[in-house]
């Protein structure tokens, strides 16, 4: 695990390499424990090294035995001790034992199409001496991040966007279609961050960067059946079990102290359970809670704990000291945090770190498997929707919908046109409308009614527009939500020299999970509940009338206390709205109402003044949310462009 960045140019013949080390140790905590470069007249290569495995050795950047290729990367391929057996029946010959050099020689043998060899997570370059030429690539869900500028002839990259902020050519700018993006979304969606210039290389795409130009291509992307057989429940449980344990089994090669993240929910206990049974050491966990009642889940993490057996650590963060971390936090990030447990996040890594450097968590089971039941569920109602619009006259929809368990939401329902509307309008932090309300004219006129991000999500649901309508909205949770998460873990785990693993976005599970029947994820726990549910929306069925994450739900049975697999989702909640009541809001408002912020001119002033001082009742600490993103768009403002 380790932080790669880096300057290329071949229409120079002396490229000004003088900015990478810059570049490279403003990535240092992603790799504290050795440094690296490479240089000739087109390419500057920088690398900071987190050692896992072979210590010793895998030091980089690598170079092939005839010097044509030379490799920065940064991940773990769980499958290299394969991968090395391939090679050398292929006549290639090792001098270390780590999956640095597997790759350097996969790339060497098969060329860019390596990457589909590779079980892991990791971004790489390989420069090709001969060719001129440098390619990239980045595991198939995104794990690692690879992020790219274009500045003059110069292509920049870097694991953060730190890295490429360093080098004097670029020049900071927000980009304010993805701050519009990030605050409906909690993430800018596609390949555009927060800056600029700046670009993502997307999950499951390779890049290849010479005197033409870039070329981007994608060789792997989350399966979308528009239908499905039914192979029995018996077989999705067998088959997702032997996956599942087979992830976690690789993720436990290391040769430094290895950890794991336990909430106390079904995911993280899962995987725990499993790294007991197939490790020889005793595991080392992990949690952190609020000193707020109801938002601290400790004691079902020493349930857990207790039961497998392993070594707990908790600690609780209190508000004064996520107040005075929220900045520090976005520093590390280089963007506005997008979920509030990222502060916490950060805190409990720092603490691991002083016993573990690896920690494995549950990142992807709620995607995969149906774990955010109050939005996966609606499809529901939009079928409800669609059902009276088509067989019912006008003056009939209110009273039918009414029954059918609009409630308060009548109108809401009515004025939905297609399954994205209806999406939208149970998945949002702050709802278009709102937001436009609060952006000022000339935003608005930048963002243009956010174009870009419609255009973007109307792509993904044409793509999937013969499937099941639940299944589609499945897929843009794994495609569009996960990418979010593992944002932050990355960028958390590694502000503290932590390395997470995450088995359940092993691309082998992601890829069987998309053939499982929707009704093995979300099951109705009775035919009477599904009847009940016809008259009932979905936030109120969703683990009322249904199991959520049945799949794990009966996995979970074989291995863990009954009160941890009954449990409902709680999704690592912050107590924002009161923390706003008790004080937050006075901070938020020195924030957003001074002469900085409204001299930006991003925001209209009199709808900050309207919401700040008017609470919204929203379940879900939603009010909280909308104005701690306000808060961090302006700190990441004042950080970053000023």
């Amino acid at each position: 695990m380790c932080g790669i960045a880096g300057i290329i140019n071949f229409k120079t013949s002396s490229l000004n390499s003088e900015p990478i080390r810059k570049m490279t140790d403003s990535i240092s905590h992603r790799g504290p424990d050795d440094s690296g470069y490479f240089y000739d007249n087109n390419v500057a290569f920088g690398f900071r090294r987190l050692s896992i495995l072979d210590i010793k050795h895998g030091n980089q950047p690598m170079q092939s035995p005839d010097g044509r290729y030379v490799v920065v990367y940064n991940g773990e391929i769980y499958n290299f001790k394969e991968l090395r057996k391939r090679l050398i029946q292929k006549g290639f010959n090792f001098k270390t034992e780590c999956d640095t050099e597997v790759l350097l020689h996969a790339f060497q043998h098969w060329g860019i199409d390596c990457v589909s060899k590779l079980n892991g997570m990791f971004a790489f370059a390989v420069y090709d001496n001969l060719k001129k030429k440098v390619f990239f690539g980045r595991d198939r869900l995104g794990i690692k991040p690879l992020y790219y500028a274009l500045v003059d002839d110069n292509l920049l990259f870097g694991s953060e966007m730190k890295a490429i902020l360093q080098h004097p050519l670029f020049r900071r700018s927000a980009n304010l279609e993805a701050i519009s993006s990030y605050l409906t979304f909690r993430y800018p969606q596609g390949d555009s961050p927060v800056f600029k210039g700046i670009k993502r290389l997307m999950p499951g795409h390779t890049m290849a960067f010479d005197s033409y130009g870039v070329s981007i291509s994608k060789y792997w992307e989350i399966p979308f059946f528009d239908k499905k057989e039914d192979l029995g429940e018996q077989y999705y449980l067998d088959k997702t079990e032997e996956l599942l344990e087979k992830a976690v089994e690789r993720r436990l090669v290391s040769d430094v102290p290895l950890g794991a993240l336990l909430s106390g929910g079904l995911d993280s206990s899962l995987i725990v359970a499993y790294m007991t049974k197939y490790s020889p050491d005793r595991i080392k966990t992990y949690s952190i809670g609020f000193d707020e009642e109801g938002y601290d889940e400790s004691n079902y993490a020493k349930i857990v704990a207790e039961h497998c057996g392993v070594e707990h650590l908790s600690i609780k963060l209190k508000q004064s000291d996520y107040i005075d971390q929220l900045t520090k936090t976005i520093r590390h990030k280089d963007a506005p945090l997008s979920i509030p447990h990222e502060v916490a996040l950060l805190n409990v890594c720092k603490e691991l770190k002083k016993h573990t450097t690896v920690v494995i968590s549950g990142e992807g089971a709620d995607e995969l498997f149906g774990g955010y039941g109050r939005v996966q569920r609606s499809p529901m109602d939009f079928k409800k929707i669609t059902f009276v619009k088509n067989n019912f006259p006008i003056s009939l929809h209110k009273p039918l919908l009414k029954i059918m368990g609009a409630g308060g939401n009548i109108d809401s329902w009515l004025s939905v046109n297609n399954h994205m509307e209806h999406f939208f309008s149970v998945y949002n932090w702050i709802p278009f409308q709102e937001k436009w309300n609060i952006f000022s004219d000339t935003t608005m006129d930048i963002i243009n009614n956010d174009k870009s991000s419609l255009e973007f999500w109307e792509h993904d649901f044409e793509k999937v527009s013969g499937g099941n309508e639940y299944d589609k909205i499945l897929y843009m949770f794994e495609k569009n939500h996960l990418n979010c998460l593992l944002d932050r873990l990355d960028s958390m785990s590694m502000a503290a020299s932590v390395e997470a693993r995450v088995p359940f976005v092993d691309h082998e599970l992601v890829e069987f999970a998309s053939t499982i029947p929707i009704k093995y994820k979300l099951k109705w726990k009775s035919p009477i509940h599904q009847v009940k549910s016809i008259f009932t929306n979905s936030f109120d069925a969703s683990e009322n009338l249904d199991h959520s994450k049945y799949i794990l739900r009966k996995l979970g049975s074989k291995t863990l206390p009954k009160v941890i697999v009954s449990r409902r989702k709680k999704g690592f909640p912050v107590p924002l709205d009161s923390w706003i009541k008790n004080g937050m809001i006075t901070h938020a408002k020195e924030i957003l109402l001074d002469d900085r912020t409204k001299n930006r001119n991003l925001f209209r002033h009199s709808q900050l003044e309207k919401l700040l001082n008017n609470k919204q009742n929203l379940d879900y600490d939603f009010w909280g949310k909308k104005i701690w993103m306000l808060m961090n768009v302006e700190l990441w403002f004042r950080e970053f462009v000023d």
